[in-house]
Order: C-alpha cells, then structure tokens, then sequence
C-alpha cells in the first residue's frame, strides 16, 4: 500500500506541475516576451515575438513529453514495479529531453546573438537555464543507469527464485 500512496503523490505532484507549467508557457512567457520587447528591446524586429514564443512552446512540448514519462514511471511505482527496464528506459528518455531543451534555449541565443538581439542580461539567464537544463539530463541519465542496475539484479533474483 505504500508504493501505491507514494504513487498518487507523485501523480498529484505531476498533475500540478502540468497546472503551473500550462500557466507559466502558454499565459505568463508569451505576456513577459510582449512585455520585454515593448520596454526593453524597442525596435526589435516583429518575428522577434514569434521565434522567443516559438521556442518557449516548443521547451514546453519537451517538458510535457518528460511529464508523461514521469506519469507513466509514477505508474509502475504505484503497480509496485519500480525497478524495471521500461523506468529506466523513460528515465534515459527525460534525460534526452532535457538535453534538447538545453539545445533548443543555445541555439536560440547563440543566432538571437550573431543577429544581435541577446543581451548580455539575458545571455547570464540563459546560462543558468542551460545548466539546470544539463544538470536535470545528467541526473536522469544517472538515475535510468541505476534503475536499469537495479532492475537487471531484481530480474536475476526472480530467476534464483
């Protein structure tokens, strides 16, 4: 019965992270870019919007597609089968997105860049988005190894058995 508890809060927690990220992509990013250009970058190109709103939406696919991987591994835990080759494998998946997220937010700031349209304030951001962003892929990697180890001794185990 714990797995199961441990389960609905993860889930309870996934749907909420869907609430806020939902929020936080779709209405506060695109009012903060508007906002942004019309104070800040006067006389920024028009696309400008466009490709800054493009690449949050699209940061915002890879962090859903992650949440559902999260959802489905939430899943085995409540089913109790934690350790298992599927949650390592969606762990490796997370640990894919997040490092295309860092991808998309670099490539995006080194062309904003060369066009001249990054600030040095925003490249400092950008940095620690980029980082977190590794650090999340490397965290994942590491915990799919370790779930993959341990899944391939559980499975040994019920072989013994």
């Amino acid at each position: 019965m714990e797995q199961k508890r441990i389960a609905n809060v993860l889930n309870l927690f996934s749907v909420a992270v869907a609430v806020v990220g939902a929020l936080f992509f779709f209405w506060y990013l695109p009012h903060m870019i508007k906002n942004w250009i019309d104070t800040v970058a006067l006389g920024a190109p028009g696309w400008l919007y466009r490709v800054l709103v493009g690449r949050a939406w699209i940061i915002a696919v890879l962090c859903y597609l992650a949440l559902w991987k999260f959802w489905k591994i939430c899943n085995r835990i409540g089913a109790d089968n934690s350790f298992c080759r599927e949650n390592a494998r969606a762990m490796k998946f997370i640990s894919i997105l997040a490092f295309l997220a860092a991808g998309v937010v670099l490539g995006v700031d080194v062309w904003l860049y060369f066009v001249g349209l990054l600030g040095k304030i925003q490249a400092v951001g950008h940095f620690f988005i980029i980082f977190a962003a590794c650090g999340l892929g490397v965290v994942a990697l590491a915990l799919s190894r370790l779930i993959l180890n341990a899944a391939l001794l559980k499975e040994e185990n019920d072989l013994t058995i």
